[in-house]
């Protein structure tokens, strides 16, 4: 039989660090590393570690554990809260003697903490306190809570794990639940283990090498013991068929979805999972039933709501959303409590769409993602479960009491507020490292996921390796498009659709500018390669992404780059100038079109030299020649440019160079919700041009 289901051990002793807070970080790591151990943001680590007292001197003992929030994978020393252990040990008499609730006890952590170190302690600190080893792991895995979330789930952990693993039922994480660990641990002297109902499972070691390893065993176990269950499919036939054009489904799918699911103004960030896990999952006969039970473990929950909406082919997505927000708002007023938080959003996070797949809902890209990945480990839950017995979900109280905690949801609020374009999707045109990077920039900065939009694959490849280092890899993706061509931006723009669910904000900065010849003369193809670009291309793409904000049904932006030249006549720029002035015109045009979801406006900027690829070594030498401007022949790229700036701010009221970031600036405002009521316009960046001042 395949050995593939199990986990390797990575643990190398050569690797692990001397200082044994940092051990504990190395341990964390390898645990979280693996999606089979833990999901995204579970599972707990900790040490109990002999350590100098800053105040007193004296050697105490010190609990190092995750902190609230973190995830094990990419924890630092930073992520994990160091308490006095014995303080923590203390809280029991304040649990006990003065009667308090536990949620009561964790405001108290923070006169358990040790050295002043400001990291939240995990909900799941007790669990860890009240185990007498020094090495705990507590971890979410998918294999091992399939056997927690069983019918008879203390059965079948006997069968598996032989007398080394204890069993808790299922109790919401705290202080109560981490009383109930130690205490069978004093009944059951030889367990190495606690198999908590429904919700994971914790282990412990005398050292770290020891505990990790336990974790991987028990890991494996459970997942061997699963495998070698498995005779027939656990989710039954296949009764429902697969789409033959799932692409198409989906794109006509996420905007209409994405529009109808925005709260309160507040948008929501799309994935699709079009894996095979899914899809075997979708396709069976089990679907509804399991699916109508709802997820099991509180983290899976937390993210996904207690169930998800399931779509099938040709019904009324308006019905679909109205029954799922009747049935959720009936939920919430069925379990709520007098202090229980106002209801959040009640469209559903996870969508499964028979036949196509599953598309998961978030207020940004990596909360989106993990969304996705938490239902997907709640299908690997129950396949497990339906193999080796029958899934059962926590009961409905159970599941609103964890989504609506008061602890979870001061977590909430202690995140930091939402910048001003957090949820929403931009697309950029132009992705040189001038006007076009800096308004992908600026967009990011603001909080938006962003796709780079250019004719040339190189420069989209650089931009978006670039961008991704600073604003991180799930919030920007690259496309390859021209403007010229309507059924490439077309393509193009359904990239965007299927990478994150719609479209928000299009800025539009492709352009060409073709110098006349020696006569002064443009050609007649100059003149329409000219206009192509500059005008129809405008046109395209603003016509294409208006049929995307229009199926979305919410408040669109578009934003274009016309030019200072578009009201001043120049030699020898006539085809440029002229395509720029019915670029302003066509603003006003689409603004009317488009009206009243989508705002068009434009930005005027005079020229901007910095990072343009409109200006090559030899058009930067031929317009300083032109000015009698002189610069040594051993001058760079970059200080022939600033010197040909510096020309052109001396002709403006301000004598400053227009650079790419005041025009992204300009830009940001035109999309952003600070200009709402704008429409039809051309904002000039100029610097004060006078000759561009409006007649």
């Amino acid at each position: 039989m395949s050995q593939t289901h199990l986990i390797p051990s990575l643990w190398k002793t050569s690797d692990v660090p001397a200082d044994p807070v940092q051990e504990l970080v190395y341990a964390s790591n390898l645990l979280g590393s693996d999606p089979r151990i833990t999901n995204f943001g579970g599972g707990n680590t900790s040490s109990k570690l002999s350590m100098e007292d800053p105040l007193t001197g004296e050697v105490v003992e010190v609990l190092w554990v995750k902190g609230s929030g973190g995830d094990l994978g990419t924890a630092k020393r930073t992520g994990f809260a160091s308490l006095y252990q014995q303080k923590v040990l203390d809280l029991e008499q304040r649990f006990v003697v003065k009667k308090m609730h536990e949620d009561d006890i964790v405001p108290l952590y923070k006169h358990c903490v040790f050295d002043g170190n400001p990291a939240a302690p995990s909900i799941d600190t007790p669990l860890h306190a009240f185990v007498p080893a020094r090495f705990v792991s507590h971890m979410h895995s998918d294999a091992v809570i399939a056997i927690a979330a069983s019918a008879d789930a203390e059965a079948l952990m006997h069968e598996v794990y032989q007398g080394q693993m204890g069993y808790l039922p299922w109790k919401r994480p705290g202080l109560e639940l981490g009383l109930m660990l130690r205490d069978l641990i004093v009944e059951n002297p030889g367990i190495n283990s606690a198999l908590m109902g429904q919700h994971g499972f914790i282990n412990w070691a005398d050292t770290w090498d020891e505990c990790y390893e336990l974790t991987i065993k028990l890991i494996n176990e459970a997942a061997d013991f699963i495998e070698k269950r498995r005779t027939v499919h656990p989710f039954g036939k296949v009764r429902f068929p697969r789409s033959d054009s799932p692409r198409q489904v989906l794109l006509d799918l996420l905007p209409e979805l994405r529009g109808k699911c925005s709260f309160n103004g507040q948008r929501l960030i799309a994935k699709v999972d079009t894996s095979e896990a899914v899809l075997e999952y979708l396709e069976r006969e089990k679907r509804d039933q399991l699916a109508t039970l709802g997820t099991s473990c509180p983290d899976h929950f937390l993210r996904t709501k207690i169930r998800p909406l399931i779509l099938n082919p040709g019904e009324d997505l308006d019905a679909k959303l109205a029954d799922f927000r009747q049935a959720y708002a009936a939920y919430y007023d069925r379990c709520k409590r007098p202090d229980s938080p106002a209801m959040r959003n009640p469209n559903p996070s996870i969508v499964l769409v028979p036949g196509v797949g599953m598309v998961a809902l978030g207020k940004n890209a990596p909360e989106t993602r993990v969304s996705g990945e938490f239902y997907r480990n709640a299908i690997e839950v129950m396949k497990g479960a339906e193999t080796v017995s029958r899934y059962i979900a926590l009961p409905e109280q159970e599941a609103f009491n964890i989504e609506y905690w008061q602890l979870e949801e001061a977590k909430l609020k202690r995140q930091p507020p939402e910048k001003e374009l957090s949820r929403q999707i931009g697309l950029v045109i132009g992705a040189g490292p001038g006007i076009g990077r800096a308004c992908a920039e600026r967009l990011l900065q603001e909080g938006a996921v962003v796709a780079v939009g250019d004719i040339r694959a190189d420069l989209v490849e650089e931009a978006v390796a670039a961008l991704r280092s600073s604003f991180g890899k799930e919030n920007v993706i690259g496309v390859v498009l021209d403007v010229t061509d309507r059924m490439s931006v077309r393509a193009a723009l359904d990239e965007v659709v299927l990478a994150y669910g719609g479209l928000d904000i299009l800025v539009s900065v492709a352009a060409v500018f073709v110098p006349p010849d020696e006569s002064g003369h443009i050609s007649e193809e100059a003149w329409r390669k000219t206009f192509d670009i500059n005008l129809l291309g405008s046109y395209v793409v603003a016509d294409e992404a208006n049929r995307i904000m229009a199926r979305q049904g919410t408040p669109g932006s578009i934003v274009l780059m016309s030019s200072a030249n578009a009201v001043v006549a120049k030699r020898g720029s006539f085809a440029y100038d002229t395509s720029k002035t019915a670029l302003s015109h066509l603003v006003r045009e689409l603004a009317v079109e488009f009206a009243p979801t989508v705002r068009v406006n434009a930005v005027a900027p005079a020229t901007v030299v910095a990072g343009s690829l409109q200006f090559p070594r030899e058009r930067v030498a031929s317009s300083l020649a032109k000015y009698g401007i002189e610069v040594p022949d051993s001058a760079t790229d970059e200080e022939m440019r600033t010197a040909l700036a510096a020309f052109y701010a001396k002709r403006t009221l301000l004598k400053q160079p227009v650079t790419p970031a005041r025009v992204a600036e300009a830009a940001f405002l035109l999309a952003s919700d600070r200009l709402s009521q704008t429409t039809g316009q051309v904002l000039p960046v100029d610097a004060g041009l006078a000759d561009a001042f409006l007649r």
